[in-house]
Order: structure tokens, then sequence, then C-alpha cells
């Protein structure tokens, strides 16, 4: 029971976070265009940095997809 419980509460923490708008919505478009580039011209990043970076162009995407083609 215990077990069940546990397996339920990570579950729902992790829907909770994964239903979170993009953090990466309030970041003005200099800094957005600026973090892109430093992820373009890296190299050897760790699987965090990997996963920061996809966020970033995520973003970009989105925001073009409104017509805001900041990267």
């Amino acid at each position: 029971m215990v077990i069940c419980v546990r397996y339920l509460f990570i579950a729902l923490a992790t829907l909770l976070v994964a239903c979170q708008p993009s953090n990466m919505a309030g970041v003005p478009d200099k800094e957005l265009r600026q973090r892109n580039y430093k992820c373009a011209m890296a190299s050897g990043l760790s699987p965090a940095e990997i996963q920061v970076c996809k966020n970033i162009r995520r973003e970009c995407d989105e925001r073009a997809s409104k017509g805001n083609y900041v990267c």
C-alpha cells in the first residue's frame, strides 16, 4: 500500500511539472537569441545542457509560429 501511494505521488508530481507553461516564455527576445546562439556553437554538452538547449529551441520555434522570428 505504501509503495502504491509513493508511485502515485511521484506520477502526480511529474504530471504537474510537465503541464507547467514554459519558463522560457518570459525571456526577452535578445536574451533568447543569445542563448540559442550559444547552444548552436556549443560542443560536448551534458545531458542537462542538451535539454536546456532543446527548451530554448522549442521556445524559438513557438515564437516563430506566432510571427516573431527572434532566433
